[in-house]
């Protein structure tokens, strides 16, 4: 079973680092388009209408398509002034139940979210632009990135608890603690390292 949800949470890293990416190249999307909208209302007194619509939807969508690679990634913001100086054991406990309270709330955000895309689908709902976008385009995909992210979610949540239940509260940590700033030196330092081409300090 480990083996089983090692090699699943490797493809859902894998999938989210994909859709970070894509989420990213949206937000990027959308800036250029405002800033060539700007610059030709400046310009050429002329508009290309619709850009503020479209990189709302852009910047909703990249947001969630996001939100699962951070949760692998342990990038979540905590409040860990507290926790770094807990014992093993109870900080692994605060790790599972923090990942236990944003899964309960991402899953109900789905859950309102997919009824409000049902919603839009039936009523044939558009934007009310000269656009005139189907509604349920770009909250589909709005809510994908969601969606997603309940499932990596369960998924490490689920891995997790297997150290947990032997006591192997540096295991847990790995999977879903919080990264200390030791931890996140070193990755810095590693990224400028790849980055430059050079290799790390023996």
């Amino acid at each position: 079973m480990r083996d089983a949800l090692d090699a699943a949470l490797g493809a859902a890293r894998r999938g989210s680092t994909a859709a970070a990416i894509a989420g990213g190249g949206l937000i990027l999307a959308a800036a250029g388009l405002v800033s060539v909208d700007v610059l030709l209302r400046k310009f050429a007194r002329v508009t290309l209408g619709g850009a503020d619509e479209l990189s709302g939807y852009a910047l909703a969508i990249g947001a969630t398509w996001s939100f699962a690679y951070v949760l692998l990634n342990r990038g979540n913001v905590r409040i860990d002034a507290l926790y770094q100086h807990l014992p093993k054991a109870l900080a692994a406990v605060c790790d599972v139940l923090a990942v236990l309270a944003l899964l309960g709330f991402v899953s109900v955000v789905t859950w309102y979210g997919f009824g409000v895309l049902s919603e839009s689908w039936r009523i044939g709902a558009r934007s009310n632009s000269a656009l005139a976008v189907p509604l349920f385009v770009p909250q589909a995909l709005w809510w994908l990135g969601y969606a997603w992210f309940v499932v990596c979610a369960v998924l490490q949540l689920v891995r997790a608890l297997l150290p947990f239940a032997s006591g192997d509260w540096t295991g847990v940590n790995r999977l879903i603690g919080a990264r200390s700033i030791v931890e996140e030196a070193a990755e810095e330092v590693a990224s400028a390292l790849h980055a430059s081409g050079a290799k790390a300090p023996r």
